[in-house]
């Protein structure tokens, strides 16, 4: 019953966006995209740095037609701020992470998202029907979590060989999806686990001052603990803990190694599937993407100091590394 009426409600939603879309065509207001993170609007990260570079390419201009707003950590800001976009004419949202996608829509409900969410199972979540065919009032750019983590672990034993513990540091506002991975794969790998629940950067030195010099440290990604690569890898070189993750300024940080998608054109296309939705194309039309490549990022500046000498099989392999 329950899922009945969401869906109902979700069809309530679409037939109220079309039906706006339509009087702003026929009016000739200005398409608008608003973007929602739930931390920073710094145009120097990579993820607003490829969507401005795309709005621009189709004709959009930052502060007219793409609008710009974060919560700066504080997430109970998310809801109004999203209201907010909507009452300044927007068309679609881009949104960041899970606490900006549920905030977008349950407080904008008519209005189609589109999310760029590498920490959420979209159909746990209860966001899409499908990726082939997402159904409903959103469409977005999601991970394939269980693969991919156990790709990470992996790749941490294989560096370390002698890895017997690995810290796991997860954002509490993102869904455990990616977490329960990770603690599948390294249970398979005979590694130790232990969960590291942090919420911000700034937590990142008095978390890595209590692990075992035995430890390796897993970041899992979310919105907010990503946004200041230099602060995690500082205190993971100060504490000598080798650490992966797929955000690759990490490894361009001082990380030891990142495996992720391939930053630079994947992000864009969120851009792309807004404008294709204000142009009249359902979000639930629009299938999830997933990237279609991935790169790992080794530091053997940061492996000499911890005094790790990467397998050449590995090292061969890797798609940049900085020395």
């Amino acid at each position: 019953m329950r899922r009945r009426k969401f869906i109902g409600l979700a069809g309530i939603s679409v037939a109220a966006w079309a039906a706006r879309l339509a009087r702003s065509q026929a009016t000739g207001q200005p398409r608008k995209i608003g973007y929602l993170h739930p931390f920073t609007i710094d145009p120097r990260l990579v993820i607003l740095t490829g969507l401005l570079k795309r709005g621009r390419e189709l004709g959009y201009i930052e502060g007219e037609t793409i609008l710009l707003r974060s919560a700066q950590g504080d997430l109970s800001r998310l809801p109004d701020l999203a209201r907010e976009l909507v009452d300044l004419g927007v068309g679609v949202l881009i949104v960041v992470g899970l606490p900006a996608t549920t905030a977008a829509l349950s407080a904008a409900p008519d209005l189609p998202v589109v999310a760029i969410d590498l920490e959420t199972d979209p159909i746990k979540a209860g966001f899409i029907d499908s990726w082939a065919k997402p159904g409903r009032n959103l469409t977005g750019l999601f991970l394939d979590q269980t693969s991919l983590t156990g790709k990470l672990v992996t790749l941490m034993g294989e560096v370390v060989p002698g890895l017997r513990k690995l810290a796991i540091v997860w954002d509490p506002s993102t869904r455990p999806d990616q977490l329960e991975a990770a603690r599948i794969a390294a249970g398979a790998a005979g590694l130790e686990t232990q969960t590291l629940t942090l919420s911000k950067p700034e937590e990142f030195r008095d978390a890595f001052a209590k692990l075992e010099s035995t430890s390796g440290v897993l970041l899992l990604i979310s919105p907010t603990l990503t946004a200041n690569p230099g602060l995690f890898a500082a205190a993971a070189l100060e504490f000598r803990l080798p650490s992966i993750s797929i955000w690759k300024p990490n490894a361009k940080a001082g990380g030891l190694l990142t495996y992720g998608p391939v930053l630079g054109p994947y992000f864009p296309r969120a851009m792309t599937m807004a404008d294709t939705i204000l142009k009249g194309t359902r979000p639930g039309d629009i299938p999830i993407e997933g990237p279609d490549r991935y790169e790992l990022v080794i530091n053997l500046k940061t492996a000499g100091q911890l005094g790790i000498e990467v397998p050449p099989s590995i090292a061969a392999t890797a798609d940049e590394t900085i020395e």
